[in-house]
C-alpha cells in the first residue's frame, strides 16, 4: 500500500497503486452513472461495509481516472465534510465493456468540469432523497421498483393556448403489495419564485386532467412530491400548492418534505411525507 500523500482534487502522475475492480466499485460506478453526484457520506451508507477499505477504493478509483471529483465543490457555501463524487471517463468506458452500459459519446471529465456549483449541490439533493429513500426501504414489506431521472422525462401541457413544461427532477414507483405508488420529485432550493412554484404546481394538475400521465408513462394515479431545505420554505410552498387546483383548496397530489426531517442515519422519517396523504388512508402502512 501506498504512503504517499495524494492530492484530493488533483490526480498524481504515480497512481497509489493497481486496482482489481470488483462487484463493489462497479456498485459505485453505476451509482454515479445514474445519480450523477453522490457524496463519500452517501456512498458510504449504501455500501455498509468498511468505511477505511471504502475510502481507499476511492481514492485509487479517482487517482486512476475511474471517478471524477469536481473542483467546484471547494466553492460551496457550506462545510466540506465529505467529497463529491461523479462518473469518470474510464469509469463510463467500464460500464459499458462489463454492463452493456450505453456509454454514448459523452465525455464525462469535460461534462464534470462544466457543471456549476449550483448545478451540483441541486443534483446533490436529488440523490440524497434517493439514498435516504433506499435505505430506508431496505428490509421492508415495499421496495423501490423504478427511479429515472433526464430529459427523457420532461412533458409539456396546454393551458389556454400556452404551452407548459413538466420536468421532473425525478420520477419513481414504489411497490407495497399489489400496489405500484408513482411519484414525481422536485428539489426546490429557495431560487425560485413562489409565483413561478405555482406555476409549475398548476401545469402538474392540467397535466393529470388531460391524462398527460397516462399518454407519457401509462399510470392511472400519481403524487407530487416536493423536498425543500427548510421547514419554513415546505410550509410557504404547501401554502402556493393549495392555490394550485380548480377549486383551490388544496389537493393531496401535492407532498412536500424538509431535508430537516431526513436524514442517512435516521432514514425511516423519509417514509412519512410519502404514505400520510390526508385523503388516502390506504397510504400509510409501513408508517403503523
Amino acid at each position: 500500500m501506498s504512503t504517499t500523500r495524494h492530492k484530493k482534487f488533483v490526480r498524481s502522475k504515480e497512481p497509489p497503486g493497481k486496482l482489481v475492480i470488483g462487484e463493489r466499485d462497479l456498485r459505485i460506478l453505476r451509482a454515479l452513472a445514474e445519480h450523477r453526484f453522490l457524496t463519500s457520506e452517501q456512498i458510504f451508507a449504501l455500501d455498509g461495509g468498511g468505511q477505511r477499505n471504502l475510502q481507499r477504493r476511492l481514492q485509487y478509483l479517482f487517482h486512476l481516472g475511474f471517478v471524477d471529483r469536481p473542483s467546484q465543490q471547494l466553492s460551496f457555501d457550506r462545510p466540506q465534510t465529505h467529497i463529491v463524487y461523479a462518473l469518470g471517463n474510464k469509469g463510463a468506458d467500464l460500464l459499458c465493456e462489463r454492463l452493456a452500459w450505453p456509454r454514448g459519446k459523452v465525455n464525462w471529465t469535460t461534462k464534470n468540469r462544466e457543471a456549476t456549483a449550483s448545478y451540483i449541490w441541486h443534483g446533490l439533493m436529488i440523490s440524497q432523497f434517493w439514498t435516504v429513500l433506499t435505505l430506508a426501504l431496505r428490509g421492508n414489506a415495499a421496495s423501490l421498483v423504478n427511479w429515472q431521472q433526464g430529459a427523457e422525462l420532461r412533458d409539456h401541457v396546454q393551458i389556454q393556448g400556452r404551452r407548459l413544461a413538466i420536468v421532473p427532477d425525478a420520477f419513481f414507483t414504489i411497490e407495497e403489495g399489489d400496489d405500484l405508488l408513482h411519484f414525481f420529485l422536485e428539489a426546490d432550493r429557495s431560487t425560485m419564485s413562489l409565483k413561478r412554484f405555482w406555476g409549475k404546481m398548476r401545469a402538474y394538475w392540467e397535466w393529470w386532467k388531460q391524462d398527460g400521465h397516462r399518454d407519457k408513462f401509462d399510470i392511472s394515479r400519481f403524487r407530487v412530491l416536493t423536498i425543500t431545505l427548510s421547514d419554513a420554505r415546505k410550509d410557504n410552498l404547501r401554502e402556493v400548492a393549495r392555490r394550485a387546483d380548480d377549486l383551490r383548496r388544496g389537493s393531496a397530489m401535492f407532498l412536500f418534505a424538509s431535508e430537516k426531517s431526513y436524514s442517512l442515519q435516521e432514514p425511516q422519517s423519509i417514509l412519512r411525507p410519502i404514505w400520510q396523504s390526508p385523503r388516502d388512508g390506504r397510504w400509510h402502512h409501513l408508517l403503523e
